[in-house]
């Protein structure tokens, strides 16, 4: 496995009360596990150390899927606001936990098509640019999560808050920010119909 020669925590972003879905879509259950136990496994498969789980709208239910996570659960009280408070909340913890860590990757729990292996060839293409500030994926025109950022931007990302999440600050440092192609990374399941489509792919 790749080495996390620069050090990288991790956070999942599964705070958010998938309004639009009806139903919470971190609990939509593909290949025998929720979409969220499937995402800590992706984690589990890299080398990115601390996990934090970001957690808000029915945490209990959350909770029960993840037996020995041995990942930090952390509760975003704040998580009505928007996404931009998990990614705030979440590095918050990470940081508590490893006060010397050099960057952290942010990955949602709504994206099917996410891989361990686009996780590490994010980090493989920012170890390779040590003069950028990170790497983000590329889809849909533009760049977005899965992102990894060095420190130089953790401040601003603590102080990130309402519906945007790291949108932000990716648009902010678009130019110093490596875009590694993820064209699935456009697909995530919003609504009934995105998971329908999703699984009638038959992926």
């Amino acid at each position: 496995m790749l080495k996390n020669t620069t050090k990288t925590g991790f956070i999942l972003l599964a705070a958010g009360a998938s309004t639009r879905m009806g139903q919470p879509k971190q609990l939509l259950r593909y290949q025998g596990e929720s979409l969220l136990q499937r995402t800590l496994r992706i984690a589990r498969e890299t080398p990115f150390r601390p996990i934090a789980i970001v957690l808000g709208a029915r945490a209990g239910e959350m909770e029960a899927e993840l037996e020995s996570p041995e990942a930090l659960v952390v509760h975003n009280s704040a998580w009505a606001t928007g996404m931009g408070s998990s990614v705030a909340t979440g590095l918050e913890a990470l940081l508590r936990a490893e006060p010397e860590l050099d960057a952290a990757c942010f990955v949602l729990v709504d994206q099917p098509y996410l891989t361990a292996a686009h996780l590490l060839e994010l980090h493989r293409q920012m170890e390779q640019h040590p003069e950028k500030w990170g790497a983000a994926s590329a889809y849909d025109n533009t760049l977005g999560v899965p992102a990894i950022f060095r420190k130089a931007l953790f401040p601003e990302l603590l102080q990130l808050h309402g519906q945007k999440g790291a949108k932000p600050v990716i648009g902010k440092y678009m130019d110093q920010l490596i875009a590694v192609p993820f064209p699935q990374g456009q697909v995530d399941l919003d609504t009934p119909e995105d998971w329908r489509e999703f699984l009638r792919n038959g992926n």
